[in-house]
């Protein structure tokens, strides 16, 4: 497609929408549906051309670049073109390595510097307008943490710049509801779906920083990480290892996910 002359809506404005696929070894993905599907959502949301069949193409023709004894991260990026509003677009795949998902030690958070606001028709879509998330994450490292959480305008929890967010309490597993301004990812809808079968009543409700400090475990998920443990929330709280709901957790959900049980 030759888009000589035309404006690159993504570059200019961060229109766009990408997902970011686990590939395990013998190059297998088995949320790709669920990603496409959900590539597929946004695209209808936003008014942007989408063949789902292109972004099955896209992934299979970079797949090829992966080991087979490989796993790797894979990233799909829909990019939009057009001058008054979105004519085109296209389907760009990239891998790279897999390394550092943290499920062994936990990971250590810290408040974002600025609130979210619940209201913003974005965050229910995995955008390429994603400087507020790459700023909070960075700016988390120079603090010495993994990653930062937000809350939005009233207090309540919504997620990391990367992932959902989980905690374990009185055999309930709760996670903040999706009008509280987050992305509906979709390990966090595998997650929830594992929880009866490990003895966990799962909840969707407001979390407060006073949830968080009442927590037994506290856990984040993407399609990327699976499941890991949350060790510190500077301020907030403090996990204790080995961490057990979050390894149980990360078991059942990789075997939800290989059995094909995807809500």
């Amino acid at each position: 497609m030759n888009h000589q002359g035309r404006i690159s809506r993504t570059l200019l404005y961060g229109e766009g929408l990408f997902e970011t696929l686990r590939v395990y070894r013998g190059r297998q993905v088995p949320l790709l549906e669920a990603h496409c599907r959900r590539m597929a959502r946004g695209a209808q949301f936003f008014r942007f051309p989408f063949s789902p069949s292109a972004f099955r193409r896209a992934v299979q023709e970079e797949l090829q670049m992966v080991s087979e004894e490989a796993e790797a991260r894979l990233r799909v990026t829909l990019e939009v073109w057009g001058e008054e509003g979105p004519a085109e677009t296209r389907l760009i795949a990239r891998s790279a390595p897999l390394s550092g998902t943290g499920e062994g030690e936990g990971v250590r958070l810290i408040t974002a510097p600025f609130a979210r606001s619940s209201g913003s028709p974005l965050l229910a879509f995995k955008t390429t307008n994603y400087f507020e998330n790459s700023y909070a994450r960075q700016w988390a490292r120079l603090q010495e943490y993994d990653d930062a959480l937000f809350f939005n305008e009233r207090a309540e929890v919504t997620e990391t710049t990367a992932a959902n967010l989980f905690l374990i309490r009185e055999a309930t597993l709760v996670t903040p509801p999706v009008s509280a301004g987050l992305l509906p990812g979709i390990a966090r809808g595998v997650v929830l779906a594992c929880a009866k079968g490990h003895g966990l009543i799962a909840e969707e409700r407001p979390v407060t920083a006073a949830d968080l400090q009442g927590a037994e475990e506290i856990l984040l998920s993407n399609a990327v990480i699976e499941v890991v443990p949350v060790r510190e929330i500077a301020g907030v709280f403090a996990g204790r290892s080995p961490f057990d709901r979050a390894g149980a957790l990360r078991a059942a959900y990789r075997e939800q996910v290989f059995a094909g049980g995807i809500p």
